[in-house]
């Protein structure tokens, strides 16, 4: 009869913990921040540079709703009334308007929240934080090409007018 070798095949659950004898270096630096553990991080919300902070980070904010929120709406309102405004320049000058309208009424009180109410704490669940980093992103990038088409007119009818 011939050498016969038998298999063992074992299903093992790869979420399992198998206890090992071998320790991991970075466990205990999961987490810690910088290598200093939680308990021993000092509260820098506590100080007086946090609380001017917060407060001078809380007018600026509301600075920039009131006048993005204002100026920009009115420049809207007064492009949308009067079609004798409607040229390119304007038109591209009403997209970055938009753009900056909607950072000041969405995102901006969104901000106030996070930074001055709540000190450092998102409450507003993970789907609007999504939504308000990517309409900041999106918005971002918006005003840059505007802002790049807008100069690119300029200087294709400056050409057109040395010509």
């Amino acid at each position: 009869m011939a050498n016969v070798t038998h298999v063992a095949v074992v299903f093992v659950d790869p979420h399992s913990q198998v206890p090992t004898n071998e320790h991991d270096p970075y466990e205990d630096l999961y987490d810690m921040d910088y290598g200093i553990p939680a308990e021993e991080m000092p509260d820098t919300t506590q100080g007086l540079a946090y609380f001017v902070a917060t407060i001078v980070i809380g007018m600026v904010l509301v600075c920039i709703m009131l006048v993005c929120g204002i100026g920009n709406f009115l420049f809207i309102a007064t492009l949308a009334r009067y079609k004798k405004l409607r040229n390119l320049t304007n038109l591209l000058i009403a997209n970055l308007a938009i753009s900056d309208f909607l950072v000041a009424v969405v995102c901006c009180p969104f901000l106030v929240d996070y930074y001055v109410v709540k000190q450092l704490s998102w409450d507003h669940g993970k789907v609007l934080c999504a939504c308000v980093n990517y309409l900041r992103t999106v918005s971002l990038y918006v005003s840059t090409n505007a802002l790049l088409a807008i100069a690119v007119d300029r200087l294709v009818k400056l050409n057109i007018s040395v010509t």
